[in-house]
């Protein structure tokens, strides 16, 4: 069984707590505009200089970080050393390497800014405060990966970051990387040296008065937990769970602190309450949308579903898994094909076990050896296989699985397992001396099981009677208190009575007479208010008219316009005998045609933003057939989605197609050819739109270069492409030519 446990992002956010200063937490000035000014015009002094560490670390601070932000912020650590060198100001140089080093880290680069922040903790050591050295310190040892070799080297630098915190009393930032020091103790196994810093940390918590602790409540339980301390796990988390209930926790560590309170009652076969927990914790990631943890903890779901023999639920919750639309991870897959196979067993469905056998076994065979996942698909599959009758092909994993395990043993369940699985296959195949040796193994490891199991379901039973026996005692001592109170009280409130009753009278009556002259300025203030309001609603709704008034008739006045110039061009070429300016003027004819009809959609609806390409793509494909007289020649076919784009993006895709389609038609099919148009308009992705137009002709020439075309049509297309911010394409062979602008869609309404 793979337990899940979800990490919570809270000591990553913790650690950039530390890093950031003051005053970007206070304003971030993440302006690009105003960025690049201070790039170019900024004077070489240390005011200045200051003011780019704070742009660079705000762009860095951003909630959501894009490539072009960790590039500003490079860019501002670039000029900053220019400048500080400038000047010879080594403080400033300093920081100019403490800025690259958090934009690699932010990048997700951090080893290569190591010997930046070398330099930086140098230089800062020497020329910066006090502060600026420990976020040197600490930014070094955020280079270093939290793998075995690195880890120790880590942890010192995060430590002489602790010390320099406590050297200057700054007791709360101490405390939090201290918390942090606790964690990474724990990804090396040491749980000892984890809960010795861990509580340190929390000491000086309470000694600053610090409320938020339940994030580290659910550290030391997870601390203890490791060190096979379950009663004060168990207490922790249940602290953990009882402090962020009080203060209201929304973050992901709510999640993270409900789930691991349902594996440790998960361990000690505390279905129930494992499964309260679950649920809560799920409830919690849903609310988040954190599609990741909700997959992690329906696993955990099935997995208490299934050990309580609830394997038809066990089944329907894998489904919901499934159903999820989000990649699995390695381990998910093999959580999910294990959990199928084990509940179809369970059912007596073998036929239905068998797909997720085969997968398994493909698995196994495909995979990198990692010990946990190797050695639980091996049980799976021998499980299946004894289930199955097919003792002598469980043999080769049977035998495979206890040569690793004497590398890897693995818990006292799962060697359990594997000893009972080695017993039915000795007894099948006729070996009864090793049947007799593994069946005793078996009861042995069984028996210390139950024994270990039995021995933490007391410990728990007797937490739970020390914490209600404690909860009686406060609220006896409460009563007692509240007795003397009432008590002492008797004797004051009957000698104030009198005076007390006189004095409530007056004022009563004082209160009422306010009451009444407040009441009535109020009403009289509120009917002015609302005479008011009713004025200003009714000046907007005529604004708002008049402006989509005014925005019909410039569509209708621009369609006007486009159509006199079309008729004017049309004019102008009764005029021309050469075949050129003819053709040249058709083609500007259709251009203008397939922006007038933008315009005459936006005057005769009412959405006045945006253009259903559906209709638009059709409209304009049935104008150029009857301009072109095409008749039964081509035929043309349309696959077009329901998308609506706002005018800007609509009138150069317009004329994109208004260019290929022309083209397809005047070139594609020279003589008598028959053929095919396909225009496709479909998204690519949630937020991209492919325009694809594809004949099957004749094709371009071979030694037709689209880049190095002179042709005003193809410079027309690459330009409105590049106007689209999207990418153009075209392809020739000798099943036709094809065409596709691939472009971000700015602006997408409901039906999108």
């Amino acid at each position: 069984m793979l337990s899940f446990i979800i990490n919570s992002r809270r000591q990553v956010l913790l650690l950039l707590y530390l890093l950031i200063p003051a005053s970007i937490l206070a304003q971030s000035d993440t302006d690009t505009g105003k960025a690049r000014e201070l790039l170019r015009h900024g004077k070489a002094d240390t005011a200045t200089i200051a003011r780019m560490l704070r742009v660079g670390e705000a762009f860095l601070d951003k909630p959501e970080s894009w490539e072009e932000d960790m590039n500003m912020a490079f860019r501002m650590a670039d000029q900053m050393e220019a400048l500080s060198r400038q000047i010879n100001y080594p403080r400033g140089l300093g920081l100019s390497k403490l800025l690259r080093t958090k934009a690699f880290r932010e990048s997700g680069h951090a080893d290569q800014g190591r010997g930046s922040s070398e330099e930086a903790l140098q230089l800062l050591t020497q020329y910066g405060t006090i502060n600026e050295k420990a976020q040197a310190i600490i930014e070094l040892g955020g280079t270093y990966s939290n793998e075995p070799q690195d880890l120790p080297r880590k942890i010192a630098l995060y430590q002489q970051g602790t010390d320099i915190y406590l050297k200057n009393g700054q007791k709360q930032s101490a405390a939090q990387l201290k918390e942090f020091i606790g964690d990474l103790m724990q990804v090396n196994k040491d749980y000892d040296g984890a809960l010795r810093v861990l509580l340190e940390a929390l000491a000086i918590y309470k000694e600053t008065g610090y409320q938020r602790l339940q994030g580290l409540y659910s550290v030391i339980g997870g601390a203890y937990h490791g060190a096979n301390n379950f009663v004060q796990s168990l207490r922790y988390n249940l602290l953990a769970v009882e402090t962020a209930e009080q203060l209201r926790e929304q973050g992901p560590l709510m999640t993270t602190i409900y789930n691991r309170v349902g594996l440790n009652y998960f361990s000690v076969q505390y279905y129930d309450q494992a499964l309260d927990y679950f649920d809560k914790a799920l409830a919690h990631a849903r609310t988040l949308r954190d599609t990741s943890t909700i997959k992690a903890l329906l696993l955990n779901i099935s997995d208490a579903l299934r050990n309580q023999g609830a394997y038809t639920s066990s089944l329907d919750t894998l489904h919901v898994v499934e159903k999820l639309r989000t990649a699995l991870e390695k381990h998910e897959i093999i959580q999910i094909e294990i959990g199928y196979l084990r509940d179809y067993i369970a059912l007596h469905a073998l036929s239905k076990a068998a797909p997720h056998y085969e997968k398994l076994k493909k698995i196994l065979e495909n995979e990198e050896e990692i010990p946990v996942f190797t050695q639980v698909v091996r049980l799976a599959l021998i499980f299946y296989l004894q289930q199955t009758g097919r003792f002598g092909d469980a043999a080769p994993y049977l035998n495979a699985y206890q040569q690793h395990a004497r590398e890897f043993p693995g818990g006292l369940v799962r060697q359990a397992e594997a000893a009972l699985l080695a017993f039915r296959s000795d007894s099948a195949l006729g070996n009864l001396p090793g049947a007799i040796s593994h069946f005793q193994h078996y009861k042995q490891l069984s028996d210390s099981v139950t024994s270990t199991t039995q021995s933490k379901q007391l410990d728990v039973l007797r937490l739970q009677f020390e914490t209600e026996r404690k909860d009686k005692d406060i609220e006896l001592l409460t009563q007692k208190s509240k007795l003397q109170e009432i008590s002492l009280q008797k004797g004051r409130v009957f000698r104030n009575v009198i005076t007390g009753s006189i004095c409530a009278l007056l004022l009563i009556l004082a209160l009422l007479y306010n009451r009444y002259r407040l009441k009535k300025k109020n009403a009289v203030r509120l009917e002015k208010q609302q005479e008011a309001i009713h004025a200003q609603n009714e000046l907007l709704k005529k604004l708002v008219d008049e402006k989509e008034w005014l925005l019909k008739e410039i569509h209708h006045r621009v369609k006007n316009n486009l159509q006199i110039i079309i008729s004017l061009l049309n004019t102008q070429s009764r005029y021309l005998d050469n075949a050129d300016a003819i053709a040249a003027i058709k083609n500007s004819q259709h251009r203008m045609y397939a922006m007038s009809l933008i315009h005459q959609r936006l005057y005769h609806t009412d959405n006045l933003g945006a253009i259903d390409m559906h209709w638009y793509i059709r409209e304009l494909t049935g104008f150029m057939e009857e301009s072109f007289d095409t008749g039964a020649k081509i035929t043309f076919c349309i696959d077009s989605e329901v998308i609506l784009l706002d005018v800007v993006q609509a009138v150069p895709l317009g004329l994109v197609l208004n260019e290929a389609v022309s083209n397809a038609i005047k070139y594609a099919f020279p003589g008598d050819r028959h053929g095919t148009v396909a225009i496709t308009l479909k998204k690519d992705g949630a937020q991209y739109c492919r325009l694809a137009i594809t004949d099957d002709g004749a094709g371009l020439r071979q030694d037709f270069v689209p880049e190095e075309s002179p042709s005003l049509g193809m410079s027309l297309m690459k330009g409105l492409a590049e106007q689209l911010e999207g990418s153009f394409q075209i392809k020739s062979s000798e099943e036709g030519v094809s065409i596709q602008v691939l472009f971000l869609i700015r602006s997408i309404n409901q039906v999108n």
